[in-house]
């Protein structure tokens, strides 16, 4: 399973879907180091320093992002249970999903 740090303004769907696949997840804005105001550098810094897969919808910021950990990019037009498969499908593949660039969820169910 994997640990996700949700960015602040990933639907509860999303979070809840993982969660319910065993998925530790926790929203940045939940945090005290970071809370709802934190920028998209500090919230990819708690992830690295803290071992964090990252959930974002925000595919203006997090679409093109340099990091160690992986990057899920889930446009807000998924459900819950795109998501879902969509992270398992990605957990099933033979490669680091850290070593690559942001992954854009919507196009491995594509």
């Amino acid at each position: 399973m994997v640990r996700i740090l949700a960015d602040t303004n990933v639907p509860e769907a999303y979070a809840s879907a993982l969660r319910g696949d065993g998925h530790d997840v926790v929203y940045s804005r939940d945090l005290d180091p970071l809370g709802p105001e934190a920028s998209d550098a500090a919230i990819v810094g708690y992830a690295e320093t803290n071992e964090f897969a990252l959930l974002s919808t925000d595919v203006k910021d997090f679409a093109e992002r340099d990091a160690s950990v992986p990057i899920f990019v889930a446009p807000q037009n998924m459900t819950g249970g795109d998501v879902r498969a969509a992270v398992a499908r990605v957990e099933a593949l033979p490669f680091d999903p850290a070593a690559t660039d942001p992954i854009w969820l919507s196009a491995i169910l594509g």
